[in-house]
């Protein structure tokens, strides 16, 4: 029974060892591998593809800035290729809003960008730019244009005379920034519709502090400036000029050529203080 029992238990025969299972081919697997690496390849194929390259860069909207600059730009950021083997210039990896970024970084002037694909070979660059309306100025050297909603956009070259009213106010930075804010604005565009209107004719706009702007103009050849409270009423200010201006003895001096204005404060609400040499 001893000798039963032990190699019923103990003693393993050969035949009873579990047998392994061959090794079985994933085929499925494979296949997925296989139609993959078929459609990177041909991706790749396409996109290298003669074709499909971009060859002509089309400048919509720019006049004072130089489409050739904005089309040599644009050849210049599609040189090279991507993972060393994917042309930049393919019109698949044309990256617009890339492109869009860098060309407001590059070129200050333009206002926005868009950038788009025409067809397999060309993309068009449309732009809008900045339209210069004042000079605003660090001091009288140093001026950039500045659009009607007060952006500072583009270094401006030196202008003698009053091509462009000039506004002062404060000091700058890296083209374009927000020169002037809008209550600011609001001063200028109102005394430059307004004062004309009496023969006087902004040249320059000086925020002295927070409660003081002066007005440069000509008069009779002789430089003389208005003084306004900028955080006040304008109209109110320019209705008291009006009144001034009709009540002698300011209306004789202010037409006589041979008296010299050198100022009119309008910072006084109950009053307009005037000097003459």
């Amino acid at each position: 029974m001893y000798e039963r029992t032990y190699h019923k238990t103990v003693l393993k025969r050969e035949d009873d060892e579990p047998q392994k299972e061959p090794t079985r081919i994933d085929w499925k697997r494979i296949l997925w591998i296989f139609v993959a690496i078929v459609i990177i390849v041909e991706t790749v194929i396409l996109i290298r593809l003669p074709k499909v390259q971009v060859t002509h860069i089309v400048v919509v909207g720019a006049h004072v800035a130089d489409p050739g600059d904005i089309t040599e730009f644009v050849n210049q950021e599609l040189q090279g290729k991507d993972l060393f083997i994917l042309p930049k210039t393919s019109i698949f990896l044309v990256p617009e809003h890339k492109l869009e970024k860098d060309l407001k970084q590059n070129f200050s002037r333009l206002q926005t960008v868009d950038v788009s694909r025409k067809n397999f070979s060309t993309i068009v660059v449309t732009v809008t730019e900045y339209q210069g309306v004042y000079l605003w100025c660090a001091d009288a050297q140093n001026c950039d244009f500045m659009d009607q909603n007060g952006v500072a956009f583009a270094p401006a070259p030196y202008f003698s005379g009053d091509a462009y009213p000039k506004i002062f106010n404060g000091i700058g930075t890296t083209v374009p920034f927000q020169a002037v804010d809008a209550d600011k604005l609001h001063t200028i565009t109102t005394a430059l519709d307004k004062l004309p209107v009496i023969g006087i004719n902004p040249e320059e706009f000086h925020f002295v502090t927070d409660h003081e702007l002066d007005v440069t103009f000509n008069h009779y050849g002789q430089q003389a400036t208005l003084l306004f409270d900028p955080t006040t009423n304008t109209d109110d200010a320019l209705n008291a000029l009006y009144t001034g201006l009709r009540t002698n003895p300011l209306a004789t001096k202010f037409r006589t050529p041979t008296d010299v204005l050198q100022y009119i404060d309008l910072r006084f609400s109950d009053r307009v203080v005037y000097k003459f040499q």
